[in-house]
């Protein structure tokens, strides 16, 4: 694997700095477009949500120049509903997902980390659920939603981020 690169702690701030400066001019468009089709599930079907999400992904990894090596993907079942559950070794790993796998998924993530820009436009493109750690009752409900999703066929990514 020639192109994977590991790079430690202060490489990975540079580069993710280095990202979002060279894409503040696309970054009001880009959340435009995204907090628009999230807002309107009607008109956007949830492929093509999903697809907007890819591509800023992508716009990302090209301007940082990440290459994302994906492996695995047979082990995940080819129909029906699952939950993955990443590791959480950095703030790359959820958009790797997103970016590698082809068909939509959803995401469940504490509710205190997905209301900042560009993160809220991802989490509402997707459809996905915000776990609240402190209100069990709320909890139990989101566990339950995603429980009933999952067996209707629903892929979803858990981010269990302690607290």
């Amino acid at each position: 694997m020639d192109d994977f690169i590991i790079l430690d702690g202060d490489k990975i701030m540079l580069r993710f700095f280095y990202v979002i400066i060279w894409n503040l001019f696309r970054a009001p468009y880009m959340i435009s477009r995204m907090r628009y089709e999230a807002d309107h599930p009607e008109i956007f079907s949830q492929q093509r949500r999903y697809e907007l999400n890819q591509k800023a992904v992508r716009i990302m990894c090209n301007t940082g120049k990440i290459t994302t090596v994906c492996y695995g993907k047979d082990n995940l079942p080819k129909e029906g509903g699952y939950i993955m559950y990443p590791n959480h070794q950095g703030k790359y790993d959820a958009l790797a997902i997103i970016f590698c796998h082809q068909t939509p998924c959803s995401i469940v993530m504490d509710i205190k980390k997905s209301k900042s820009i560009l993160v809220r436009e991802f989490v509402d493109l997707v459809e996905g659920k915000r776990l609240d750690k402190t209100d069990v009752r709320q909890a139990m409900r989101v566990i339950r939603e995603v429980a009933n999703d999952v067996k209707n066929g629903k892929r979803y990514i858990l981010f269990p981020e302690g607290g």
